[in-house]
């Protein structure tokens, strides 16, 4: 729904930028969208006032994370829902749309609704605390990790009933998911980075000596000119299935086709990574952020 004009003059002329955690990406982004014309304000959702900033834009694009929980940032996450479904009465767009950051938090419901959409995804065992997740009735080899979470925080592949009991036990007490363990089999994962829901970087991303694929373990990248055009399919799919425009999506390729293991709704990337992806992504997102804004922007013709 297009914002009245009566709202519009109540509204702040600006993109609302909500972020949690202070990423370089965040105020990269922030610095690009300006570049390309369009007034920006940096909402910190950990502020109390938040909502109100928020809510006072004419745009907003979520910089929330699913692993705000464990920077201790819960306030954030509480907010998010009461300022997407505001934004969503009042006529504010949503890059992306309000629901995909509810895929963002909720791993089983990413999993489940792209297993839907008819994409290959590992199979979900269980989902629960530590204390209702029975060792005994999962499947092994598995990957326990937390429902809302990411970074590969608290997050462990358990190959028997015994490895899964001694990671829960040390567990902290927020709902896990335990899903099927699809095996790297060309050893490494495929991470595609969508623009406007088009496939716009595909990356090699190393398995580290864990069986975990993450920076923080030593994960290497590398270019992937060669991925098979299945693979950015999938992504593109999954994509438009979860109404993420502008994320990522991690991929293992094997005998089944591309299996998405995981959804990103808010992408991130560090300083370094400019040169060594091949490609501005901060710079991409900002320029269909500043696309949809100047087109905002643009007055409607009168009705007759």
């Amino acid at each position: 729904m297009r914002p009245s004009a009566r709202m519009r003059e109540r509204r702040c002329p600006m993109i609302g930028v909500l972020y949690e955690s202070d990423e370089w990406s965040d105020r990269k982004l922030a610095a690009e969208i300006e570049a390309f014309g369009a007034p920006v304000r940096l909402v910190n959702m950990e502020d109390e006032t938040a909502e109100e900033e928020a809510l006072a834009c004419e745009m907003l694009v979520s910089r929330v994370f699913a692993s705000a929980q464990f920077r201790g940032h819960m306030a954030s996450l509480e907010r998010m829902p009461r300022v997407i479904r505001a934004a969503e009465e009042r006529g504010i767009p949503l890059v992306n749309p309000g629901r995909a950051h509810f895929f963002e938090i909720d791993k089983r419901l990413a999993t489940e609704t792209l297993a839907g959409a008819g994409l290959v995804t590992p199979a979900v065992h269980a989902c629960g605390t530590p204390a209702d997740l029975d060792p005994q009735a999962l499947s092994y080899p598995c990957v326990v990790k937390p429902n809302c979470g990411g970074r590969t925080t608290c997050t462990a592949i358990a190959r028997t009933a015994e490895e899964a009991r001694a990671f829960l036990a040390e567990a902290p007490a927020i709902e896990f998911i335990a899903e099927e363990y699809v095996e790297p089999a060309h050893g490494f994962l495929t991470r595609v980075e969508v623009v406007d829901g088009a496939c716009a970087l595909v990356v090699k991303r190393s398995v580290a000596s864990n069986g975990l694929s993450a920076y923080r373990f030593g994960s290497t990248y590398a270019s992937y000119p060669d991925v098979p055009r299945a693979v950015a399919d999938a992504a593109e799919r999954a994509s438009a299935a979860l109404s993420i425009e502008l994320g990522s999506f991690d991929v293992i390729e094997g005998g089944r086709g591309p299996c998405i293991i995981d959804a990103n709704s808010v992408s991130n990337v560090s300083e370094d990574c400019t040169e060594l992806l091949g490609l501005d992504l901060m710079r991409a997102h900002a320029e269909a952020i500043a696309r949809r804004w100047h087109a905002l922007q643009k007055p409607r013709p009168l009705s007759s």
